[in-house]
């Protein structure tokens, strides 16, 4: 299937145990490398996975991130069944974007183990995931649910990453990305510098140098950069009136959205959708 204009998924596979023969359980690895994100959750049986850095043994529940570029390989020794999503992360919708930022290190492949009810979860959300996105016309309803059943399976990964102290990396690190997790949820609210650094007990200057140090960008400055992104989406993706859209993604007056918007994109919100409107 063609990747559609709006779509973040390349592919979907899924995957049972390959026809080689395996000599002595040793197997044969695989190796290759792809210029978009994968995705992989194993169902059942075992094998390894690995990169330059790493030889990682893999079984029934392991959700495995594997970044753009990073040449990796992989064998069965267990006949395995699995899933594997492939996609793009900068087109991924901006609720599921926080994970791609800090602490993801594009030179290993990032493994974390889910019990059996997270791994059934997991299962149901990536299966939801395929079936939207094999429809033969897309919507707006389409499209939102491959966001929700995509981000339940980034949250999942998230969500057992912090609970591995080897994985989570330094204070800072864990900081800056439970902040990113935050503003990305609520991007479109009056959410405050103010608040973030009280939540995590920083001081507002020290939160934005080292969120700065991080991102390359101010707190507030990536905030409005994600409703600018908002913005776009739902400009090319409904016909809500650009007052409401201004509403929507978290400026108090359409004449504040319009400045930013024309600062950052060089034309008007109504030109742009003109340009871009499918």
């Amino acid at each position: 299937m063609e990747l559609c204009n709006e779509s973040f998924i390349v592919s979907i596979d899924r995957f049972k145990p390959h026809t080689f023969q395996v000599i002595e359980g040793d197997g044969i690895f695989i190796s290759h490398s792809h210029d978009y994100d994968e995705l992989t959750l194993i169902l059942e049986g075992e094998g390894y996975y690995s990169s330059p850095e790493q030889n990682a043994k893999v079984s029934a529940g392991n959700l495995i991130l594997i970044p753009p570029g990073l040449h990796h390989g992989f064998v069965c020794t267990v006949p395995w069944r699995g899933v594997s999503v492939h996609f793009k992360h900068d087109r991924l919708p901006i609720q599921c974007q926080y994970l791609f930022h800090a602490g993801y290190d594009r030179n290993r492949i990032h493994i974390i183990q889910l019990d059996e009810e997270d791994t059934h979860w997991a299962e149901i959300s990536i299966s939801q995931l395929e079936k939207e996105w094999k429809k033969e016309q897309d919507s707006i309803d389409s499209l939102n649910i491959m966001r929700i059943a995509f981000e339940t399976a980034v949250v999942l990964f998230q969500r057992y990453k912090a609970d591995c102290p080897h994985m989570a990396g330094g204070n800072d690190q864990t900081i800056i990305q439970e902040v990113l997790k935050e503003i990305h949820a609520r991007f479109y609210s009056q959410l405050t510098v103010h608040e973030l650094a009280s939540k995590h007990y920083v001081s507002e200057s020290n939160l934005r140098k080292k969120f700065t140090e991080v991102i390359g960008l101010s707190p507030k400055q990536y905030m409005i950069n994600l409703r600018m992104e908002e913005a776009k989406r739902l400009l090319r993706q409904t016909d809500k009136a650009i007052e409401s859209i201004s509403s929507e993604v978290g400026f108090t007056s359409s004449s504040r959205f319009y400045d930013f918007f024309v600062k950052a994109v060089g034309v008007t919100p109504f030109e742009w959708r003109k340009q871009h409107m499918k």
